[in-house]
């Protein structure tokens, strides 16, 4: 009983997390739910659990952010991501878990102290680099395939160009709906879902729907430079969760 009970309170957790950070802070704290789902369900079970209710998640995120998105970030961003899905469906069985967390640590973890050192350049938005958001694309697409953490690479793009608050949650939110369903045939193919998953599923979909509707409601009520310490301190928190869940295993 005390097991269940536990599995239940982590795989609600997780999915509120992720439903606050998909609609509020553009999936910064996202890529935690599968390390947190991984200690009470193996890794590829809970990939696959949280794969439909991502995608629902995305339906309601985008709903509340309609039309508010940068289209020529996403037109850099979404082609490219296509192709980091495959990669990522390409060596699903051969790439460890634990070398991705460690990649995405360091790069997340580097991108935080970077911000904190002095710069002469202008805080204007940037012009959109079409190389820099091609390669931010195929970067997210290739680790959110693997382990649902593009959340690192796609704000490592997006912070660069100095978006009003809206547009920069409004493109993040736009961009993993478009690669959320990307996912879905490959993870098929992969038969990853089975009757039990997508039951657990089901039961977490109130869950998940709270959660978006918290995020919401939290970033309304933050300032944009409390938003963007929101991010960073997001990044860097999990940059040393994935960095300390892969050297772990590792070593």
């Amino acid at each position: 009983m005390t097991e269940v009970i536990i599995y239940w309170s982590v795989a609600a957790i997780a999915v509120l997390i992720t439903g606050i950070s998909k609609s509020g802070f553009a999936g910064g704290a996202g890529a935690v739910a599968v390390p947190l789902l991984s200690q009470v369900m193996p890794p590829l079970q809970a990939i696959a659990l949280m794969l439909p209710l991502l995608i629902i998640m995305d339906g309601f995120s985008v709903k509340l952010w309609w039309g508010q998105y940068n289209r020529k970030l996403l037109v850099a961003l979404i082609p490219a991501s296509l192709i980091g899905v495959a990669i990522g469906y390409a060596t699903a069985d051969q790439l460890s878990e634990n070398w991705i967390r460690l990649i995405l640590g360091v790069i997340a973890i580097a991108f935080v102290l970077i911000q904190f050192l002095p710069s002469g350049k202008s805080h204007n938005q940037q012009k959109p680099n079409v190389v820099l958001g091609a390669m931010a694309g195929a970067s997210a697409g290739f680790t959110s395939f693997l382990a649902h953490a593009g959340g690192p690479p796609l704000n490592m793009y997006l912070l660069k160009q100095k978006l009003q608050r809206s547009e920069f949650l409004a493109t993040a939110v736009y961009f993993f709906a478009a690669i959320n369903l990307f996912k879905l045939y490959p993870y098929i193919a992969l038969e990853q879902f089975n009757k039990q998953v997508l039951w657990q599923g089901a039961l977490l979909i109130p869950v998940a729907l709270i959660g978006v509707a918290l995020g919401k409601w939290l970033q309304s009520h933050l300032s944009q430079k409390t938003f963007l310490n929101i991010i960073y301190v997001l990044l860097f928190g999990l940059g040393c969760k994935l960095l300390y869940s892969a050297l772990v295993e590792l070593l």
